[in-house]
C-alpha cells in the first residue's frame, strides 16, 4: 500500500499512488511512467504489491478517521485485521507497509486508521497510526452501525451534537438530546435547529432513521449516489443496479455457511449477523449459480454442482458443496412463499469477513428483475425435480408481457419431456399452463405456422402429448371441449403426412396414432381421424428420378453403397430420398437425408445416360461412348493396384490430349461386356498424353476394392464416359458422411433446431474474454477521431460505445465482428461490395492475437473456390506467416511457397520415418514379386514343370517321364545322359515332353480360351441414330474436342461448380511395377465343362494314375486342358489377397506421409483448404481436430460439404456469405427444385430463425448502378467513396439497357444457349471502349450461359486490341468485380422462356459487379413480368437509361452518337472488324437477305422521334441528333454537304497498322483531317467487287452514295459556323467540355 503524506490529498478526493509528493511503498513494482506530472491518474505500469495485494492505483478514499484494535497479526507475512471500535461488524485488514510513525504495532494496540477501496474492489486499512497506550478506548468517535463517511463539518461528539469544529455551536449544529445509534429515533425533546452546513459524507444525507416518523435520509441517499459510491457498479450484468454500502457490502447479499447437505438440496447457517428470518436457510442445488472459490471441494461429498457450458466454475468442469463451506446467497421465497437461498455462490474462507462477493461471471445481486431470455435459459437447464420446486417461475414466465411463440415452443418441449410425463407431481404445471395466456392466444397461431410438417420438426409431436396430459390430468375433460386447438393439430398432422416429414415419411406411427384417438375419444365431434389416418405421403417427390420403375428403401447411410447398384442402372429403380429440411428430430435423419440427396445428384445423370445409351438417343455433348476397350496390364503403385486398358485407336485418334480434358482424372467410367446386363465401376487414374496418343492406353483405378475378378484380360468392354457430373468431387464427401457417427456432429442443437439459442465458443468464458484489439483496429483508426479506441476489452460484456467513435469502420461492420467473435455459431451475411473479406481478414486476425493460449489446433478457413482461396489466405499473411495451404491448384505466387507439399519437402525427415519406410518398400518389393509371379501364371497358356510337380505326384511324374523314355526308344540316350532322372526335369525338356505327348507343335491352342466377342454390345454402327459414316463421326468428334476455347468453357463451369481439387497428371515413376497381360484369362470350370462333349464331362486324368501316356490323345488333350485350368485358378484365387495387401502398404505410406504432414501443420496458425479437399483429406483433418472453422462464400457450399469439415472438438464455427446470391449448384434440377439440395447451411440456419448480422454499406458500386439492387437490398447503403468514380468515357450514360428482338440461336446439340445478335453488339462495344481510353483489364462481358460465352470469346479473337477482354459465366465470377461490367443476357424467343434470367440470384450476382459502368444487352420484352426484373427496368426508364439505341462518344470530337447494332458501332470505330452484314439480325416474319436488311436499316435514317435535351430532373445532356437533322446543320450556306470517303483506302491504311491503332483514334484522325481539307468536295464511292452480287457496302466514315444510302459521321460542330461560313471543328476537337456538343442518330431498321 502506498503511504499518504501531509497535503497529498482531502477527503473523499482519489488518491493515487503517484501524485505530488508520492512514493512508492515497500510492496509495490513497476515503473512509474505518469507520476511525475502529478495527475492522480497518470500512474502506469505499477503492478500489485508483493505484500499489499490491493494493486498501486487511483483508490478511492471510503472512510477516514476510524479507530481500531489490532486482533491479529499473521507471523508469515507483514499484515493482520483490525476490529473496528464503532459498531462495525466486520474486521478490516492491513498491511504493516501502510503504519506510519515510527513505532512499532503489536498485538491489541489501539490504532487510528482510514478505509480505502484497491483495485481488486475490496476494503482495506490505510495510513494506519499506533495510538498512546493511555489512551481510552471508549473514547472513540460516535458513528452510526450503518456505515457513514464523515463530513468535511466536523465529528460527531456527545448528547449535544456540533457539526462545527471543535464543537462550536455555531449554524448547522445539532443540539438536544439525540442519540444516532442504530435504530434509535430523535427524542422527544430533541430538535434540530439551524441549517446543516454539510452533509456526513459527500453525498450527504443523515444515517438511520430521524424519529419513528422521520425520513430515512441516509438510505435515501445512499441509493441516489449508488452511481457514485465505490458500491455502486452492480453485480450482475442482467438486473438492476445493487447499491452497496460504503464497506462493500452488496444490497441483499447475505453469507452463509452450510450445515447439511442431501442428494440436491441443503441448508445453510447464517453469518455476520445476517438480516431476515431466524435458523437455517433452506437451497437447492439448482439455485447454485457459480463458485468464487479456487477449491473445488472435496469429490463425493455434499452436492455436486455442474453448470452449463462450464460457466462461472473456475474452470472447473463441475464442484461440490461441502459441509462447512461459505456461500453467498439472495433471500428469496419458493412457489409456496417460504423463504430459500437463491443465487448461491461458493466462496472461499473467510470472504465474508470483507463483506465483498466477488464479481467473475455473470452477477446476481438483483434477481427480482431478471429478463425473460434469462429466465427460460434458467428453466430449461432444471431437471425435472428443479422445475417441479420453481412452479412460481414457470407460471412468472408464461404470465410475462414478453412472452411470444418461441417461448412457447420451449415451454411445450419442456412439458412433453419424459422425466415430467411420467411424474404424478407435474399436475400443477399442466394446469398453470392450461390456465395460462400463452396457451389461449399462441398455441393456435403456432400450430397453424407448423403447420407444414415438414418444416415442423418435433413440435407437433410435443404439442400433442402436451395436450394429451392436459386432458388426461384435468378433473373434468368435457369441460374443455372447445378450448383446445384439436381442429387445427389434426390438420397440421394431415399435412404433415401428406408433405412427407422425417417423421411420417412412412405414415403415421403407432404412438402418434395411440394419442390421437386417446384424445378422438374424449372429444369425438372435434378429432375427425378419417383423412389422417389413411393418407399417405406423395410418391411422385421421393426419388430425384422422374421416370422410374421402383421406388426402394434406402439402407441406413453407414451401409448403403456409395456406387449405383445395378437395379438403379438397368431396372430403372431408385431410391427414396428425402428433403433438405429446416429442422432435424434425429442427427442420423440428418446426416442421411445429406448422403441419399448428394448421392442421388450423381447417381440420376449417369441412370439417365445409361437409358438413353441403350435408347440410341444420346448425346455425345453428355455421354462419351468407348467400344472395344481391354485390359492389357496390372500396375502395383504407391496409391494401390491399378489395371491399364486399351482403346480401340480409330475412335480417339483425332483428340488432342494435351488440350482436352476428356477421360480427365477421377471421371467416372462404367465398364460392361454384357450389354450392360452387369456392370464395372472405375475411374481414371492416370492419362498420360504420350502414351494415348501413341499407344490408346489409360490407367484405371476400381473406387473401393482393389481388385475384380470380372475386369479380366480377353474380355472385350463398351465403356461410358458421362460428363455432365465430376464423381471425384463427390466420392469423397459421400465417404466422409458415410463414416460420420451421429455422436461426431458438434453443434446438434444449432444445426437440427428451429430458432437456436445463441451461445459463446466454449472456449472463451467469462473470466477470460479479455480481448486484445491492438493490431486488429490499428489500420482503421480514425486521424481526428475525438477520443482514442479502447484496445483492449470483455468481448462477452457490452462493447465499448466510443469504438464507432474512433474507428473508420461501419457499425454493422463492427457488430459482425463482435457478433463472430461471440457466438459459437457466427453467421454474417454480406450483400455486394459491402467487404465480407476484411470482415472476415479482421475476425481471423482477433482470433489469432487472443486464442493462442485456448486453441490447440491451428484455425481451419474454408474457401469454394482455389481462387476465393488465395486472396483470403493471401490477406491473412500479411499479419499471420505461419500458414498452410492444402491443395495444388493454387494459381498465387505467395501461396506456393505455403504450399503444403512444397513445406513438408522443406521440412528433415526423422531417422524413424526412413527406417519406417525401407520397411514398407521392402514389404512392398516382396509383394510384387509374388503379384507378377502369379499374373505370369495366369496369364501363360502353358504348363511349366514346376507346375506340373505340383499338379502331379512325384510317382506320377516319374512315371510320365518313364513314360517319354519310352516313347523316345533308342534315342531315349541323348535324354538319359543330360538328364539323369525325373528329378533333373526343366522346362526345355518338359517342353519337348508335352509337344510330344499332345502331339502338337503349338501348346498354347489347346488352352481353352473364349473367343473374343462383343457381347451384344452396340457398335458405333449399330447405335440407334448414328447413321453418319466413320469418317463423319470423327469430324463431330475432331470439331467437338479440338476447339480448345470450347473445352476451357465447358469446364470452366465444371471447376467452378465442382471445383475438384484435382491431382497433377501423374506420370510413370521409378516406384511404379507394370504386368502386361497378353493373354485371355481362362473360363471357370462350369463354364468349360458346359463346352464340353457330353462323353468327355466325366472324364477325370486323376483316375488315370501312370498311364497318362497310354491315354487317346483327345483325353490327353484334355488332361492338358485341365491341368492349365487347375494352374490358372489357382493363382487367380491368390491375386484378390495380394491385391489387398498391396492396397494396406499403400495405406500405411500413406499414413506415414500424413504424420509427417501432421508434424508441420501442427505448428500453423492458419490452414486453408477448398471445400472438395475438404472431404478428401478427411483423415487427416481428423487427426489436426480443428477448434475454429471458417467458411469464406459458405451461401455457395452444399450443407454436406461444411457438415464433413466439421470435427467433434470444434467449438466455434464461422460462416460468412450470401444466400441472396449464387446458392450452391446441383447436376440434377429437380433435387433443387422439389428436395432443396441447393439450400446451403448459411440460409437454412438464417430462415430457421438463427442470429446472424448482416454488412449494410457498399463500397464497390456507383450510386447509379446500385439503385438497380435496391429492392433486393432494401436497407443497403452506398459509402460516400462510390459517389466520386470517374465519368463513363465512350458512353454517355453510367448504366444503360440495350433492348433488342432478335432472336437467340438455335441450340443444335448444345444445352447451353447464345445470341449472335449480342456477341456481335458486345464485341463492338468492348472495341469502342477500349478505343475511348480503357485498358482491357478494366471490362469484364458476362453472360449466365456458357454457349454464349464460347460465342462471345470466337468473336472478340477477331480483334486483336480486345482479345484480353475477360469473357466469362455469371456463376464463374460471383466475388469478383471490375469497372465496367457488360451482360449479355442471350434469351430472345417465341416462347418467352426466360430461363436463368428468372433466377433472382443469379441477376443480383450479375447486377453487382460493376464499379464505374454497367451495359446490358438484352431482350426487354422477355423480362417483362417478373417483379425483380420490372422494378430494374422502371428505375432505368426513370432516367431514360434504357432504349434501342446506345449513346456512344465519340473520343476524338466529343460528339454523341446512338447505334443500335454492331454495323452501327463498326461505321464509328472505321473498323470493318466488326461488321456483320447482318449476322444475327433474326426477326418474325423478316427476309433473310443480307441486302435487303441494311439497305432497310439505312433507308430509315432520320425517322426516329428525338430525345429531349435534357433528361429527368433537368439535367443537362449532350444534344442527340437524327443523321438528317446534323446534315441540316452542317451544310451551311453552299448546301453542299461534306462527306465521301474511299472505303479501299481506309482498308489500306487498317492493313498497315496492327494492334489497336487497327481502328484506333489515328484512322480516325486522318479521316477527319481529309474531310476538313475537302471544304465540301466529295470523294465518289469507289464499288467493291461484292456489290455486283448484290452484297450491300458497309457504312464508312463518309457519306454514301446515292444508291445505298448508309450513313454519314462527321466531326461534330461545337458551335456556331465561322466567319467565312466553314465548320470550324479542327479548333475544337478534343474539348470534352464545350456546350452543347451534337448526337448523331444511325437510324435504321430493326437490329
Amino acid at each position: 500500500m502506498v503511504r499518504l503524506e501531509k497535503g497529498s490529498g482531502k477527503l473523499g478526493d482519489d488518491v493515487s499512488s503517484t501524485g505530488k509528493g508520492g512514493k512508492h511503498a515497500k510492496g509495490d513494482k513497476g515503473n512509474d511512467k505518469g507520476g511525475k506530472k502529478g495527475s492522480p491518474h497518470d500512474g502506469k505500469g505499477v503492478e500489485k504489491g508483493e505484500k499489499g495485494g490491493k494493486g498501486a492505483r487511483p483508490e478511492k478514499l471510503v472512510k477516514q478517521g476510524l479507530r481500531g484494535k489490532i486482533t491479529k497479526l499473521f507471523e508469515d507475512k507483514p499484515s493482520g485485521f483490525i476490529q473496528r471500535l464503532d459498531g462495525g461488524g466486520k474486521d478490516v485488514y492491513f498491511d504493516l507497509a501502510d503504519v506510519v510513525g515510527e513505532d512499532a504495532v503489536e498485538l491489541f494496540d489501539l490504532v487510528d486508521f482510514d478505509i480505502v477501496e484497491g483495485r481488486d474492489q475490496r476494503f482495506y486499512a490505510a495510513r494506519v497510526k499506533k495510538l498512546p497506550k493511555d489512551t481510552p478506548e471508549e473514547n472513540r468517535s460516535l458513528k452510526s452501525s450503518t456505515p457513514l463517511t464523515a463530513s468535511k463539518a466536523g465529528s460527531l461528539t456527545g448528547g449535544g451534537i456540533s457539526l462545527g469544529p471543535a464543537g462550536g455551536k455555531k449554524p448547522g449544529s445539532l443540539t438536544g438530546g439525540l442519540s444516532l445509534r442504530p435504530g434509535s429515533a430523535l427524542s422527544p425533546g430533541g430538535s434540530l435547529t439551524g441549517g446543516l452546513g454539510g452533509g456526513l459524507r459527500p453525498g450527504g444525507g443523515l444515517g438511520g432513521s430521524l424519529g419513528s416518523g422521520g425520513s430515512g435520509l441516509v438510505g435515501e441517499s445512499r441509493r441516489e449516489d449508488a452511481g457514485k459510491t465505490p458500491g455502486g457498479p452492480s453485480c450482475r450484468d442482467d438486473g438492476p443496479v445493487a447499491v452497496e454500502d460504503e464497506e462493500g457490502e452488496e444490497d441483499g447479499v447475505e453469507w452463509g455457511r452450510v450445515v447439511s447437505t442431501r442428494e440436491r438440496f441443503g441448508f445453510l447457517h447464517r453469518l455476520g449477523g445476517s438480516a431476515g428470518v431466524s435458523g437455517d436457510v433452506f437451497f437447492r442445488a439448482a439455485d447454485v449459480v457459480g463458485m468464487n472459490s479456487s477449491e473445488p471441494g472435496e469429490a463425493g461429498k455434499g452436492i455436486e454442482i455442474t453448470l452449463p457450458h462450464g460457466r462461472n466454475s473456475n474452470g472447473f468442469k463441475s464442484f461440490w458443496l461441502n459441509v462447512d463451506d461459505e456461500v453467498s446467497y439472495v433471500m428469496s421465497k419458493d412457489h409456496l412463499g417460504k423463504p430459500c437461498a437463491v443465487d448461491i455462490r461458493k466462496e472461499r474462507k473467510g470472504a465474508w469477513r470483507t463483506g465483498r462477493r466477488a464479481c467473475t461471471g455473470p452477477r446476481s445481486a438483483a434477481v427480482r428483475r431478471e429478463s425473460l431470455k434469462d429466465q427460460m435459459k434458467r428453466l430449461i437447464e432444471m431437471d425435472a425435480d428443479q422445475v417441479l420446486h420453481n412452479a412460481s417461475l414457470f407460471k412468472e414466465i408464461l404470465e410475462s408481457p414478453e412472452f411470444n411463440p418461441s417461448h412457447l415452443c420451449k415451454i411445450i418441449s419442456l412439458l412433453a419431456s419424459k422425466e415430467l410425463v411420467e411424474d404424478t407431481r407435474s399436475d400443477s404445471l399442466y394446469r398453470i399452463f392450461l390456465d395460462s395466456s400463452a396457451m389461449q392466444t399462441s398455441l393456435r397461431t403456432t400450430i397453424i405456422k407448423h403447420s407444414a410438417g415438414k418444416h415442423s420438426g418435433n413440435f407437433l409431436e410435443e404439442c400433442l402429448k402436451c395436450l394429451v396430459e392436459v386432458v388426461l390430468r384435468h378433473p373434468s375433460p368435457q369441460e374443455l371441449r372447445g378450448q383446445l386447438p384439436l381442429v387445427e393439430l389434426v390438420e397440421a398432422w394431415e399435412v404433415s403426412v401428406r408433405e412427407g416429414s422425417s417423421a411420417t415419411k412412412k405414415g403415421l406411427p403407432d404412438d402418434i396414432k395411440q394419442m390421437l384417438l386417446c384424445l378422438q375419444k374424449k372429444f369425438p365431434d372435434e378429432m375427425n381421424l378419417d383423412r389422417v389416418l389413411g393418407v399417405r405421403a406423395k410418391k411422385e417427390q421421393r426419388s430425384a428420378a422422374e421416370d422410374y420403375t421402383e421406388l426402394l428403401e434406402a439402407d441406413y447411410y453407414q451401409d448403403m453403397p456409395i456406387l449405383p447398384t445395378s437395379a438403379e442402372m438397368l431396372g430403372q429403380c431408385a431410391f427414396e430420398i428425402q428433403e433438405n429440411m429446416r429442422t432435424y428430430e434425429k442427427c442420423e435423419d440428418y446426416i442421411q437425408t445429406h448422403f441419399m440427396l448428394l448421392r442421388e445428384d450423381y447417381i440420376e445423370p449417369l441412370r439417365a445416360g445409361i437409358k438413353l445409351f441403350m435408347q440410341g438417343r444420346h448425346s455425345p455433348k453428355d455421354l462419351h461412348v468407348y467400344t472395344g476397350v481391354r485390359v492389357v496390364g496390372m500396375l502395383s503403385t504407391w496409391e494401390g493396384v491399378v489395371y491399364r486398358v486399351e482403346l480401340p485407336k480409330a475412335q480417339i485418334r483425332s483428340i488432342n490430349w494435351e488440350k482436352s480434358k476428356q477421360l480427365m482424372y477421377g471421371s467416372l467410367l462404367c465398364l460392361s461386356d454384357d450389354s450392360f446386363e452387369t456392370l464395372i465401376w472405375a475411374t481414371v487414374w492416370r492419362r498420360d498424353a504420350e502414351r494415348m496418343a501413341t499407344e490408346a492406353q489409360l490407367d484405371i483405378r476400381l473406387p473401393f476394392e482393389p481388385f475384380d475378378d470380372r475386369l479380366s484380360p480377353g474380355k472385350t468392354f463398351c465403356c461410358i464416359e458421362n460428363v455432365t457430373i465430376y464423381f471425384e468431387a463427390y466420392r469423397h464427401v459421400l465417404i466422409a458422411l458415410q463414416s460420420l457417427r451421429p455422436t461426431d456432429v458438434p453443434f446438434q442443437h444449432t444445426l437440427m433446431s428451429p430458432q437456436p439459442e445463441p451461445i459463446p465458443p466454449m472456449f472463451l468464458k467469462a473470466e477470460s474474454d479479455m480481448f486484445h484489439f491492438h493490431n486488429v483496429f490499428a489500420s482503421c483508426e480514425k486521424v481526428d477521431a475525438p477520443v482514442n479506441a479502447p484496445k483492449s476489452f470483455k468481448v462477452l460484456q457490452e462493447w465499448p460505445p466510443t469504438l464507432l467513435q474512433s474507428l473508420d469502420i461501419d457499425p454493422s461492420q463492427l457488430a459482425a465482428i463482435q457478433h463472430a467473435l461471440t457466438h459459437a455459431m457466427a453467421l454474417i451475411q454480406g450483400p455486394p461490395g459491402t467487404g465480407k473479406t476484411w470482415v472476415g481478414l479482421k475476425i481471423v486476425q482477433a482470433l489469432l492475437d487472443n486464442t493462442r493460449e485456448v486453441r490447440h489446433s491451428p484455425i481451419l478457413v474454408v474457401c469454394y473456390t482455389n481462387h476465393a482461396l488465395d486472396q483470403f489466405l493471401e490477406g491473412i499473411f500479411k499479419f499471420c506467416e505461419r500458414i498452410a495451404r492444402i491443395g495444388s491448384r493454387s494459381k498465387s505466387e505467395l501461396m506456393k511457397s505455403r504450399n503444403l507439399k512444397e513445406l513438408v519437402g522443406e521440412l528433415q525427415p526423422s531417422k524413424e520415418y526412413f527406417q519406417a519406410r525401407k520397411g514398407l518398400m521392402d514389404r512392398r518389393d516382396r509383394l510384387r514379386e509374388e503379384f507378377a509371379k502369379l499374373l505370369e501364371t495366369v496369364d501363360s497358356h502353358t504348363v511349366d514343370a514346376m507346375s506340373a510337380r505340383a499338379l502331379l505326384s512325384e510317382r506320377q511324374f516319374q512315371a510320365f517321364y518313364d513314360g517319354y523314355l519310352e516313347y523316345l526308344g533308342e534315342s531315349a540316350v541323348k535324354v538319359t545322359s543330360a538328364y539323369e532322372d525325373a528329378d533333373a526335369v526343366d522346362d526345355e525338356l518338359w517342353d519337348k515332353m508335352m509337344r510330344a505327348w499332345l502331339e502338337t507343335s503349338n501348346l498354347e491352342k489347346f488352352a481353352p480360351v473364349q473367343q473374343r466377342v462383343v457381347g451384344g454390345l452396340p457398335t458405333l454402327d449399330q447405335l440407334k441414330g448414328d447413321d453418319e459414316s466413320d469418317d463423319d463421326v470423327d469430324k463431330k468428334a475432331k470439331q467437338i474436342i479440338d476447339d480448345a476455347e470450347e473445352e476451357e468453357a465447358e469446364h470452366e463451369q465444371h471447376d467452378r461448380k465442382l471445383d475438384v481439387e484435382q491431382v497433377e497428371p501423374k506420370k510413370p515413376g521409378t516406384g511404379d511395377f507394370c504386368a502386361e497381360i497378353k493373354n485371355a484369362w481362362l473360363p471357370y470350370w462350369d463354364d468349360h465343362l458346359d463346352k464340353m462333349r457330353p462323353e468327355m464331362r466325366s472324364f477325370n486324368w486323376q483316375e488315370e494314375g501312370d498311364q497318362l501316356w497310354r491315354l487317346p490323345r483327345e483325353q490327353r488333350r484334355e488332361t492338358y486342358r485341365q491341368w492349365l485350368l487347375e494352374n490358372h485358378h489357382e493363382a487367380r484365387e491368390q491375386l484378390p489377397e495380394i491385391a489387398r495387401q498391396l492396397e494396406r502398404n499403400a495405406e500405411s505410406r500413406a499414413a506415414l506421409e500424413r504424420d509427417r504432414k501432421l508434424e508441420l501443420l501442427r505448428e500453423m496458425e492458419v490452414v486453408g483448404m477448398t471445400t472438395t479437399a475438404v472431404s478428401k483429406y478427411q483423415v487427416l483433418l481428423k487427426e489436426l481436430r480443428p477448434e475454429v472453422v471458417i467458411v469464406e462464400e459458405a451461401a455457395e457450399v452444399l450443407e454436406a460439404h461444411i457438415l464433413t469439415a466439421l470435427h467433434p472438438r470444434t467449438q466455434h464455427v464461422i460462416l460468412i456469405g450470401d444466400h441472396q446470391q449464387l446458392r450452391p449448384s446441383t447436376a440434377v434440377y429437380r433435387l433443387s427444385k422439389c428436395f432443396h439440395l441447393d439450400v446451403s447451411l448459411f440460409e437454412r440456419l438464417i430462415k430457421n430463425g438463427a442470429d446472424h448480422v448482416t454488412l449494410l454499406q457498399q463500397r464497390r458500386m456507383h450510386p447509379k448502378i446500385s439503385r438497380l439492387i435496391r429492392p433486393y437490398y432494401p436497407e443497403l447503403r452506398d459509402h460516400s467513396s462510390t459517389s466520386n468514380y470517374p465519368e463513363i468515357m465512350g458512353v454517355d450514360a453510367r448504366t444503360f439497357f440495350l433492348r433488342h428482338n432478335s432472336f437467340e440461336d438455335d441450340e443444335g446439340e448444345s444445352h447451353s444457349k447464345s445470341n449472335t445478335f449480342e456477341a456481335n453488339f458486345i464485341s463492338a462495344l468492348c472495341s469502342h471502349l477500349v478505343v475511348s481510353g480503357y485498358e482491357e483489364s478494366q471490362i469484364t462481358v458476362l453472360s449466365p450461359y456458357l454457349g454464349q460465352v464460347r460465342t462471345l470469346k470466337a468473336k472478340m479473337r477477331r480483334d486483336p486490341s480486345i482479345m484480353n477482354v475477360l469473357v466469362t459465366a455469371v456463376d464463374n465470377y460471383q466475388g469478383e468485380e471490375n469497372d465496367i461490367i457488360v451482360i449479355s443476357l442471350v434469351r430472345s424467343n417465341r416462347n418467352r422462356s426466360m430461363g436463368f434470367l428468372a433466377v433472382e440470384n443469379r441477376i443480383n450476382v450479375a447486377l453487382t459487379r460493376a464499379r464505374h459502368g454497367m451495359f446490358i444487352v438484352g431482350n426487354a420484352d422477355m423480362l417483362r413480368g417478373h417483379k425483380l426484373w420490372e422494378s430494374i427496368m422502371n428505375e432505368l426508364h426513370s432516367d431514360r437509361s434504357i432504349a434501342e439505341r446506345m449513346p456512344l462518344i465519340d473520343k476524338t470530337t466529343g460528339g454523341v452518337f446512338e447505334v443500335k447494332n454492331a454495323d452501327d458501332i463498326s461505321v464509328l470505330l472505321d473498323n470493318p472488324l466488326h461488321r456483320t452484314s447482318g449476322e444475327g439480325d433474326t426477326f418474325p416474319n423478316r427476309g433473310n437477305s443480307n441486302h435487303g436488311a441494311v439497305a432497310e436499316r439505312w433507308a430509315e435514317l432520320g425517322k426516329d422521334d428525338k430525345i429531349d435535351s435534357r433528361g429527368p430532373k433537368g439535367r443537362d445532356r449532350r444534344e442527340r441528333l437524327t443523321l438528317d437533322e446534323y446534315r441540316d446543320r452542317d451544310r451551311g450556306s453552299s448546301g453542299v454537304y461534306s462527306g465521301g470517303y474511299d472505303d479501299r483506302a481506309s482498308r489500306a491504311r487498317g492493313s498497315q497498322k496492327s494492334g489497336r491503332d487497327l481502328h484506333g483514334g489515328d484512322a480516325i484522325r486522318e479521316s477527319r483531317g481529309r474531310a476538313e481539307e475537302s471544304s465540301g468536295n466529295t470523294y465518289p464511292v469507289v464499288e467493291e467487287e461484292g456489290f455486283a452480287h448484290g452484297h450491300a457496302p458497309h457504312p464508312s466514315k463518309m457519306e454514301a452514295d446515292g444508291t445505298h444510302p448508309e450513313s454519314q459521321l462527321v466531326p461534330s460542330k461545337f458551335g456556331d459556323a465561322s466567319d467565312n461560313g466553314s465548320s470550324d471543328v479542327g479548333k475544337r476537337v478534343g474539348k470534352k467540355k464545350q456546350k452543347p456538343s451534337n448526337k448523331v442518330v444511325m437510324a435504321g431498321g430493326e437490329a
